[in-house]
């Protein structure tokens, strides 16, 4: 568990639910065609996620809010999803992406920071996007023993 970033739901999502978060993605890809995969969003603990290789995005049951106080775990559906979509652009852009801890986590952050300019985003989701950036490179500071802490 990361210092910063709280838990997000992890209650399978109903089909309500479900389309609500396509309709949001829908919302944020415009005439993009950008693929979100659901099949796994009904199940307890899944994750919301991006997959280079395949250049999707898999919804999990986390794309809902947490109880924690963390911007993370406040994240609407909304912001939660630009941050995946902000990481399939990113990686358009041939950006070259750490996955191993610690730099995952200046990833991570760079992802926050972009998702928080896309035009849907309200101004409540793009500090609790900035927030989650902030929090994600205090915590590589933390973990990074090169940093001179």
């Amino acid at each position: 568990m990361s210092l910063f970033l709280g838990q997000r739901n992890r209650n399978g999502l109903t089909d309500r639910q479900i389309e609500y978060c396509i309709e949001a993605w829908e919302v944020l890809c415009g005439d993009e065609d950008k693929i979100l995969i659901t099949d796994q969003a009904n199940i307890n603990g899944s994750r919301t996620r991006f997959v280079e290789n395949r250049n999707v995005v898999y919804l999990g049951a986390d794309a809902y809010p947490g109880n924690n106080s963390s911007a993370n775990s406040r994240m609407s559906v909304l912001a939660c999803l630009a941050h995946e979509l902000s990481h399939i652009n990113r990686f358009k852009m041939a950006y070259s992406r750490p996955l191993e801890m610690p730099d995952i986590l200046i990833d991570e952050a760079e992802t926050s920071l972009d998702a928080s300019f896309h035009i849907a985003i309200s101004s409540k989701d793009r500090e609790d996007l900035i927030e989650d950036a902030r929090d994600r490179l205090t915590e590589w500071l933390a973990y990074n023993p090169e940093s001179g802490e």
